[in-house]
C-alpha cells in the first residue's frame, strides 16, 4: 500500500512537518533560558551576546527567501527538510562545544549553522500544506503553522528547564535534544512524501516555471512586501521579548526563580498555539482576512504596551500575554493572503519572502535591545548567588534595573503600532 493513500494522510505530513517548527522555536527561545550562562561563559557582554543569538536569524533571513524557497519549490520539501534538521542539530553541537572551549568565535558559527537549518522550517510546512490540501482549506491548516510553532517555543522554556535540571545542566540537555531531533528527522524522511498525485490542482504544481522568474513574480507584487513589514514588525516581539529577555525581566520585576518567570513568558506562547486554529476557522467562516487582523492586532498592541511598560502581578501579566499571544494568531493569516494572491506554484517561495521580515526584523532589534540596556547599565553586577555587586568576579553578569528594560522595550511597542498601519494597505485579492 502506497503512504499516500493511507486514510489522513495529508494530516500526517503536515503532522511531521510541523516538528520543522518546533526545533526552530526550540533553537530561538532557548537561549533566553540561557542568557545569563552564556555571558559568562562567553565572556561577553549583553549587546555581544545578544549579536550572537541573533546570528540565528540573520542565517534564516538571508538563506530563507534566495535559497530555501527557490530550493523547496524547485526541489521538493522532503528531502530539503530533512537536511535541515540534520544540520541544525549539528550547529546545536557545535554550539555546546563553543561555550565549553570559551570560543565566541565558534559560537557564532554554530549559531549560524543552526538558522541556516531553521530557515527551511516554515517554508517547508506551507509548501506541504499547499501541496496536500485545497486552496480553501489553506487557511486553517496553515493556522496550524502558529501552534506548531508556539509549541516549540513552550517546549523551549519550562519544559527545558526540566531538562536542564534532570541532565544536571545545560549543555547535557541540548546534546540530548540534538540527538533527539535527529531521529525525529530519520523518522520525517521515511514517513513523508512531497508529490500529491490526487491533487486537483496537481497541473499547476507541475509548472515549469524558473527560479529568477518565479522570484520575480514574488518581488513584483505590493502586498507581498506590505505583509513581509507586517509580520517582521509584529513577531519581533516573540523573537526578543520571548526569546532572550523577557525571563530575566519578570525574574527581575518579580523578584522570581527562572521556573516562574520562564511560566509568565510561556503564556504568550500559549496563546499563539490556541489563538491561531480559532481566528483561522474564523477566517474561513466570513473570509475577511485584513478586517479579522485588524481587530486583533489592536487588542494585542494595547496588552503588549500594558506588560512592558507597567508593574502588575504575575497572574496578571500572565493573562495579558496570554491575550497578546491569542491576538497575534493573526500573524498565520499573512500566508493565507500570499498563497491567495500569488500562483501556486511559487508557494514556497511567497511564504519565504513573507517570513522573511521575522527574522530580519528580530535580528536587528536583538542587539538594538541589547544596546539600549547596556547604554542605560548602572555598572553593577549580579553574581551566581543573585547578590548585586559592585565589580565583576567569575560567574557575575551585568545587572540592569526595571527602568532599563522599560526603556529598551518601548520599541517593540512602536513596531507593533507601525505594523498596524502597514496592515490596513494590505489589498486581499485573488490572483488572476
Amino acid at each position: 500500500m502506497k503512504l499516500h493513500n493511507i486514510k489522513g494522510y495529508p494530516w500526517i505530513v503536515v503532522g511531521l512537518s510541523s516538528f520543522l517548527l518546533i526545533d526552530k522555536y526550540i533553537m530561538n527561545v532557548s537561549p533566553s533560558l540561557i542568557a545569563n550562562d552564556l555571558m559568562s561563559s562567553f565572556s561577553i557582554n549583553a549587546t555581544q551576546m545578544s549579536a550572537m543569538v541573533s546570528l540565528f536569524l540573520w542565517a534564516v533571513v538571508v538563506c530563507q527567501f534566495f535559497i530555501a524557497g527557490p530550493i523547496i519549490d524547485k526541489l521538493g520539501f522532503r528531502k530539503v527538510s530533512f537536511f535541515s534538521l540534520i544540520l541544525s542539530a549539528i550547529g546545536l553541537l557545535l554550539f555546546v562545544l563553543a561555550a565549553d572551549i570559551n570560543s565566541f568565535a565558534l559560537g557564532c558559527v554554530s549559531r549560524l549553522m543552526i538558522g541556516i537549518g531553521a530557515s527551511f522550517a516554515t517554508v517547508g510546512y506551507i509548501k506541504a500544506a499547499a501541496v496536500w490540501f485545497e486552496p480553501r482549506k489553506f487557511a486553517f491548516v496553515c493556522s496550524f503553522l502558529m501552534t506548531a510553532a508556539m509549541t516549540g517555543a513552550l517546549l523551549g522554556q519550562v519544559p527545558l528547564v526540566y531538562l536542564i535540571e534532570i541532565t544536571g545542566s545545560w549543555h547535557a540537555a541540548l546534546i540530548s535534544y540534538a540527538l533527539f531531533s535527529i531521529v525525529l528527522a530519520l523518522l520525517y524522511f521515511s514517513l513523508v512524501r512531497d508529490y500529491n498525485p490526487h491533487a486537483s490542482f496537481s497541473n499547476d504544481l507541475k509548472e515549469k516555471t524558473s527560479t529568477l522568474d518565479g522570484i520575480k513574480k514574488v518581488l513584483f507584487n505590493k502586498n507581498n512586501w506590505l505583509l513581509t513589514v507586517y509580520t517582521g514588525l509584529t513577531f519581533t516581539t516573540i523573537d526578543v521579548f520571548g526569546g532572550i529577555w523577557g525571563n530575566n525581566y519578570f525574574r527581575e520585576l518579580y523578584s522570581l526563580d527562572v521556573k516562574h518567570s520562564a511560566g509568565i513568558v510561556s503564556m504568550m506562547f500559549w496563546g499563539l498555539a490556541i489563538g491561531s486554529p480559532v481566528i483561522g476557522k474564523l477566517s474561513e467562516k466570513f473570509d475577511n482576512r485584513v478586517g479579522i487582523m485588524v481587530v486583533f492586532h489592536i487588542i494585542a498592541t494595547i496588552a503588549l504596551a500594558i506588560v512592558l511598560e507597567f508593574k502588575l502581578t504575575p497572574a496578571v501579566s500572565g493573562a495579558l500575554l496570554f491575550i497578546f499571544g491569542f491576538c497575534l494568531g493573526v500573524y498565520m493569516l499573512a500566508f493565507a493572503i500570499g498563497n491567495r494572491i500569488n500562483p501556486i506554484v511559487v508557494a514556497a517561495t511567497v511564504a519565504a519572502l513573507i517570513n522573511t521580515g521575522e527574522p530580519l526584523l528580530g535580528a536587528i532589534f536583538d542587539p538594538l535591545i541589547g544596546y539600549f540596556l547596556d547604554i542605560t547599565w548602572s555598572g553593577q553586577f549580579i553574581d551566581a548567588h543573585n547578590n548585586i555587586i559592585q565589580s565583576a568576579i567569575s560567574g557575575s553578569h551585568r545587572y540592569f534595573d526595571i527602568s532599563a528594560y522599560h526603556n529598551a522595550f518601548l520599541i517593540l511597542v512602536l513596531s507593533m503600532v507601525v505594523a498596524f498601519f502597514l496592515l490596513i494597505l494590505v489589498k486581499d485579492k485573488e490572483v488572476i
